[in-house]
């Protein structure tokens, strides 16, 4: 029983830290869409971006001395585009009108330039000039068309997104059971019921992502809402169902104003909750900031740091959930940098403080994971290219205090190992068919905690 209680913890809370996570992704990339967009993400490797480099600097020295070379500096717009340098081809472009007034051309390419760094009114005044002449190609026209109304949906004062996930999970040891038969309780080995020990199972799930944006009357503010949720139905052991859900509310500040390019910083409350099997099993009340940035046009970055109380609720389920009340802490940063179009590396890393009212179950955290992802052509016949994702982490605990149950003498202490794989195939109408294979093992020195996990996930995922 003992054992029993103390998985039905552990797994509620770390499903809880999950939805914060997820959270976060959702909200610092809101945040990064709304910051000034003074560069672009390169459209060309690393290794293609340093050759450039050395030919902008060639023609821009041509332009200098030939400023009426219309070639030479298109030629540079170009190359600036290449490396995300939408101001300095717009610059080259706007003088190009100078000797060439009224060009099509050159109205249309800083139309999508002013478009992609969200000035969309003087972008909407380049697409018309664009397309006010008599003899415009229908294409062109067409595609002028679909960005003009683009240019209308982002004037509203109100935006919404979402993204919801429906799908099936399978795993080898879902109940987080010990790796053996015999648990040793202070010195004695103890052997554990069927119930507790590693048990596989699978569940059908439902999670979403709502983020809702209200522009406010002082230029670059706005008023951000986001929901996550997450919802499980386990197959055989349901006294491990999970419905959850966490919300944020909060203005965000574009940093231009104060001469910082690229970046936001929001600020917002935190309200959560969570049922474990049919009980209501915590809440969570708290406040955050967050600072998301895009220091160079392959790198963006969110750092965060967040505060929250917990209150949680006995149950028949888990009878001593109230002894995790108390205050967190948690810091994260993270971040991913473009390689090219098609390949990028991600991190993060993030410190937790939980404090609870039983000091053998507060505890600091270290955590850090690495990843990366390739998008290549669909081996079908299909423009749109499949992504492939892989991941390694680690997140190291340390309690306060030991648990006199386990051991009376030494403070439990883990080390968690993590391997995560996915594979994201688009399907049609921004739907997709998303699978996942991850790997987790805990290493401890209490053997009522060591164990391992394999799981895999298969879901349609929906973008709104």
């Amino acid at each position: 029983m003992y054992r029993y209680t103390r998985f039905a913890l552990c797994f509620a809370s770390g499903m809880c830290l999950l939805a914060a996570n997820t959270v976060t992704q959702s909200l610092a990339q809101t945040t990064t869409d709304r910051a000034a967009k003074k560069t672009a993400r390169p459209q060309v490797n690393a290794k293609a971006e340093a050759a450039i480099q050395v030919k902008r600097k060639q023609l821009f020295t041509r332009m200098l001395s030939q400023p009426d070379d219309l070639d030479t500096a298109f030629q540079y717009a170009t190359l600036s585009i290449q490396v995300g340098d939408l101001e300095a081809a717009i610059s080259t472009l706007e003088r190009m009108l100078i000797f060439s007034p009224g060009l099509p051309r050159l109205q249309l390419e800083l139309g999508l330039l002013y478009y992609r760094l969200s000035a969309y009114t003087t972008a909407q005044t380049y697409f018309e000039a664009a397309i006010s002449g008599e003899n415009v190609p229908e294409e062109v026209r067409a595609k002028v068309n679909q960005y003009l109304t683009g240019i209308v949906q982002a004037g509203k004062l109100t935006t919404y997104s979402a993204q919801t996930r429906v799908g099936v999970r399978y795993q080898t040891n879902a109940n987080r059971g010990p790796n053996g038969e015999i648990i040793i309780l202070n010195g004695l080995p103890f052997e554990l019921n069927a119930n507790s020990q590693a048990t596989a199972d699978g569940n059908a799930y439902t999670s979403g992502k709502f983020h809702v944006s209200r522009k406010l009357p002082q230029q670059g503010t706005s008023l951000e809402f986001d929901l996550v949720s997450y919802g499980s139905k386990q197959f055989e052991l349901e006294q491990f169902d999970l419905a959850q859900a966490e919300m944020t509310l909060g203005p965000a500040f574009d940093l231009g104003r104060f001469g910082i390019d690229n970046a936001a910083l929001g600020v917002y409350g935190i309200a959560a909750g969570a049922f474990l099997h049919e009980d209501f099993y915590a809440s969570f009340f708290g406040a955050g900031t967050r600072v998301v940035s895009r220091p160079h046009a392959r790198l963006s970055t969110s750092t965060k740091l967040e505060y929250r109380y917990k209150t949680f609720y006995n149950s028949p389920t888990v009878p001593t959930a109230s002894d995790r009340d108390g205050h967190e802490i948690r810091f994260l940063s993270s971040g991913q940098y473009l390689l090219s179009q098609t390949r990028a590396l991600n991190y993060s890393a993030g410190v937790t403080r939980s404090l609870a009212s039983a000091d053998y179950l507060s505890f600091t955290s270290y955590g850090a994971q690495i990843g990366s992802s390739v998008a290549f052509d669909s081996p079908f016949k299909d423009k749109q290219k499949w992504v492939f994702g892989t991941s390694v982490g680690v997140l190291y605990k340390q309690y306060d205090d030991p648990d006199p149950i386990v051991n009376i003498s030494e403070s439990q202490e883990d080390m968690e190992y993590i391997a995560q794989a996915s594979l994201n195939i688009p399907l049609k109408n921004k739907l997709s068919l998303l699978g996942e294979v991850d790997y987790r093992y805990v290493d401890s020195n209490y053997t009522t905690r060591e164990h391992n996990n394999f799981g895999t996930t298969l879901s349609l995922v929906k973008i709104w």
